[in-house]
């Protein structure tokens, strides 16, 4: 797994979030949706109707999605998914932390201009928006009518090219030849990528919704603006489980025993 991930900039984990959990995902946010119906079909259709006439930017429209997710514990659960989980820690330690700012991202049909929608996006890499090199990115669906079109493309092996020179948002310049994936991810899979990757928006027939975060170890320097960011720990390692007991740096004698 290391060596593809090195090799290529990313691996994608299948049935990475077990159904019952992905379930309570979708559930959640229909319900802050006022979306009602026992019918997945009928309750995406009036998804579709939803985000059809938008009165305010998709951003806003997604932000108290990921806000009801964090709070209620369902985004740490999913990282915390077993298979999801051991992947992260082969490949970036055990003193783990995901990005809390609003992560969720609505792609509609009909606004492919990465100009006039901020969340449909060129080629591009997530070190352009101040993430360390030692982070790694995360996507998977939440809520779309297929996996067959309107997801990510992402070149592979454009990790390895470093810092893509670029003005307002786009490269200025390719390789005349590089290869290109098309994802086809199904409910329950996530991507793990480099922030070195290239990838870009599909466009979509019909909406979708989907979860982008960067993960990091938080032991690891930060990098670039990364900082700035809130992060939250969820996973520890040996070493700061024992750091955590002890309280403080100053490692204050017979801090737990009375004497």
């Amino acid at each position: 797994m290391l060596k593809n991930f090195s090799d290529t900039g990313y691996v994608i984990v299948k049935k990475a979030i077990n159904q019952k959990l992905f379930k309570s995902i979708q559930e959640d946010i229909y319900r802050n949706l006022k979306i009602k119906g026992k019918n997945t079909n009928i309750k995406y259709k009036k998804f579709c109707e939803l985000t059809r006439n938008l009165k305010i930017k998709e951003y806003e429209f997604a932000k108290p999605l990921f806000h009801s997710l964090h709070f209620k514990g369902l985004i740490k659960s999913m990282f915390l998914e077993k298979k999801f989980h051991n992947k992260m820690v082969e490949l970036i330690g055990k003193d783990l932390a995901f990005c809390t700012d609003p992560g969720i991202t609505l792609n509609v049909p009909d606004k492919p201009d990465p100009k006039k929608n901020y969340t449909f996006k060129d080629w591009h890499q997530e070190i352009w928006s101040g993430a360390s090199p030692s982070t790694v990115q995360i996507w998977t669906p939440l809520i779309h009518a297929d996996n067959k079109t309107g997801q990510m493309q992402i070149i592979e092996e454009s990790h390895k090219w470093g810092h893509v020179p670029h003005m307002d948002r786009k490269p200025l310049a390719l390789p005349q030849k590089y290869k290109t994936k098309e994802l086809h991810l199904n409910y329950g899979d996530v991507i793990i990528f480099s922030t070195l990757l290239l990838h870009r928006s599909m466009p979509t027939k019909f909406p979708r919704l989907s979860l982008p975060i960067l993960t990091k170890n938080f032991k690891s320097r930060d990098m670039s603006f990364q900082d700035i960011r809130s992060f939250e720990n969820y996973h520890f390692s040996e070493i700061t489980k024992i750091e955590r007991t002890l309280g403080n740096h100053f490692l204050s004698p017979f801090r737990l025993k009375k004497i």
